[in-house]
């Protein structure tokens, strides 16, 4: 249980990096709509930290909303959210095969950077 919250508390610290006022030449209302939606999935994953399997839902719907987003976008904004997605996608991945046993850790540094990523896109520094 206590390994089940340390994942979960080290995935919900990468999430969090994503959030940022959108600055420069992108769509603001874009830039909100994804930063509000990566605040929500950080949220439901946080309320149910201790069961991976929800987590890992969380991540994956997560994505398929972010992915929905990025369709109404284009350009550097839509390459950040869509890796932003895949990351979100992976990291599900992990979170399901270390919660049954088949998988080998957690490593959330591609969400980090695709977050990071995004972050800048929408004038964050």
């Amino acid at each position: 249980m206590l390994e089940t919250r340390v994942i979960g508390a080290c995935l919900l610290a990468a999430l969090a990096l994503a959030t940022a006022g959108c600055g420069g030449g992108v769509d603001k209302k874009a830039c909100g709509r994804l930063e509000n939606t990566l605040a929500d999935i950080r949220r439901q994953a946080m309320s149910q930290v201790d069961d991976p399997t929800h987590v890992a839902q969380a991540y994956t719907s997560g994505a398929a909303t972010l992915r929905r987003q990025a369709e109404s976008t284009d350009g550097k904004l839509k390459k950040s959210a869509d890796n932003a997605a895949g990351a979100l996608e992976a990291l599900g991945r992990q979170v399901r095969a270390a919660a049954d046993g088949t998988g080998s850790g957690v490593d959330s540094s591609q969400l980090i950077s695709a977050t990071t990523e995004l972050k800048r896109t929408c004038g964050g520094s």
